[in-house]
């Protein structure tokens, strides 16, 4: 580990991140993490909250950029079986939550029209690849390449497939006092799928990807299946509460 004090996660989209991102949120004082969703001056939003010595931990939609690869910082992601991720990410497009999903998804009714989406291409490749723009991403040969030599730069990783073990994990890497594992944006009602080789078309460097870093990481993480979770105890004043409500209705 690099700078135990100072953690960058890479929230890679439908990955149960979201789910991780609320525990980071428990874990970390609001003046000690810094959420970074935003692409628009990127670099520069990165390299000030790595130079901030009261941020312990950022977090965000951002990719392995250079500024973080060459920084000190602790940097950790959560993987997940690539066909499974994109199938859940057209299905939470599908449901036009903003703007920016009904700009997106214009004229986009099907899977294999989501295909067409630069978005939809080998996501998880794109993120530790470190590309910001997705065209570009798309038009480099090397970008498979680059991506697992990144595998080397993480310090950590987690696995949806295996999400309470790896919880439990970072937990005790970063002496976490809440590691207690819930699951948020997990979608509901799914759409009808298309053909699985659609799928794996949209994500033929991920597929390879995912399956590195499996190899890689995966097997520590079985160390750590089946751990009680962390749970924090309530403050005095919320113990207090319910002590009185408990005893007022034994009368």
């Amino acid at each position: 580990m690099r700078h135990s004090k100072k953690l960058v996660f890479i929230h890679i989209p439908k990955t149960a991140g979201t789910s991780l991102r609320l525990l980071l949120e428990s874990n970390y004082k609001e003046s000690e993490r810094r959420s970074i969703y935003s692409h628009k001056n990127l670099d520069q939003q990165l390299k000030s909250a790595l130079e901030d010595s009261e941020i312990k931990c950022i977090y965000g939609h951002f990719p392995l950029r250079p500024v973080i690869a060459e920084s000190n910082a602790t940097v950790v992601t959560l993987f997940r079986e690539p066909i499974a991720r994109s199938m859940s990410h057209y299905n939470h497009y599908s449901k036009r939550l903003n703007k920016k999903h009904v700009a997106l998804m214009e004229g986009i009714e099907s899977p294999e029209d989501f295909a067409r989406l630069v978005q939809s291409n080998n996501r998880q490749t794109a993120f530790m690849s470190g590309y910001l723009n997705q065209k570009e991403f798309l038009e480099d040969k090397q970008v498979l390449p680059k991506a697992l030599a990144h595998l080397d730069r993480l310090d950590a990783v987690g696995f949806t497939e295996q999400y309470a073990a790896s919880i439990a994990y970072f937990g005790e890497m970063f002496h976490w006092k809440n590691t207690l594992v819930e699951y948020h944006n997990s979608g509901g009602k799914k759409k009808e799928i298309a053909e699985k080789e659609v799928w794996e078309n949209m994500n033929q460097f991920d597929l390879t990807l995912y399956q590195a870093a499996m190899e890689r990481f995966s097997g520590l993480l079985k160390t750590y299946e089946g751990h009680a979770p962390r749970v924090p105890k309530p403050r005095l004043s919320s113990r207090i509460k319910s002590y009185l409500r408990a005893l007022s209705s034994k009368f």
